[in-house]
């Protein structure tokens, strides 16, 4: 069986010092070129936890984390007791409905 590149498992890449730096300017530059430097350092931040909460929330839909939860469906209890009562009512009704 031929190893491919899918089965070897993947390391992750240590940034150089060198390296750091150039990413550093080039971060500088996309926030001058799209516009964040006129932006306050409140807006980047409340901007951010935005980003950060929308994305927890397409995660949670992917993951299946609200599947269980669904606010229109009755719990078992609820739906035992309306049938009980249901039935009760019927009988001092006569059960004519």
């Amino acid at each position: 069986m031929k190893k491919t590149s899918k089965d070897k498992p993947k390391v992750a890449k240590k940034i150089k010092p060198a390296k750091k730096k150039t990413v550093l300017k080039s971060l500088k530059k996309l926030g001058k070129k799209s516009g964040l430097g006129k932006l306050s350092t409140t807006q980047k931040v409340v901007g951010g936890a935005a980003l950060l909460a929308a994305g927890l929330g397409v995660l949670a839909q992917r993951t299946g984390f609200f599947a269980g939860l669904d606010a229109d469906a009755p719990d078992a209890a609820t739906t035992t007791d309306a049938a009980e009562a249901e039935q009760n009512l019927n009988s001092l009704d006569g059960g004519n409905v």
